[in-house]
């Protein structure tokens, strides 16, 4: 699992990986980083649109309802993204990341910083296709919310 995740994570997209900093992404492999993000921007939509479509009950819910909760899903994927990136990244027990992101002519310090909110963006962007699928899935066995989203 770590290596299915590594491989979504661990990408050019949104200028995340560097191999120059090499240590941050081995220390986000070994500690279980990896899955925790990947839990994260699959756990928190298949929750939030579970209670969407079986727990919350007013049939007469609009377009904009069901876009609002989109958004509130979307930004409790990229807060917990984030939390879960800054966590890992800024409190690992290895000491080769530590001692790099003290030093600052290593650079490390720098890019470190900018990580967490790179992958909250992309978790999020992730979040919202994902979140599509499940609604599109959720909504053919809801008794109460059958028309949203289309």
């Amino acid at each position: 699992m770590k290596e299915i995740f590594a491989a979504l994570y661990e990408n050019d997209w949104f200028g995340i990986y560097s191999e120059n900093h090499y240590l941050i992404f081995q220390t986000l492999f070994d500690d279980g980083g990896y899955i925790k993000l990947g839990l994260s921007v699959i756990l928190i939509p298949l929750f939030c649109w579970l209670v969407f479509y079986y727990i919350w009950r007013y049939p007469y819910g609009k377009l904009w309802h069901w876009l609002l909760w989109l958004l509130f899903t979307t930004a409790l994927v990229f807060a917990a993204t984030w939390g879960i990136a800054n966590t890992e990244i800024f409190a690992s027990s290895n000491q080769d990341l530590i001692d790099a992101l003290a030093a600052p002519e290593s650079g490390y310090d720098v890019y470190a910083a900018s990580l967490p909110f790179k992958y909250a963006l992309f978790n999020g962007g992730l979040s919202l296709f994902i979140s599509l699928l499940f609604s599109l899935i959720m909504k053919q066995f809801s008794k109460i919310q059958i028309h949203l989203p289309f």
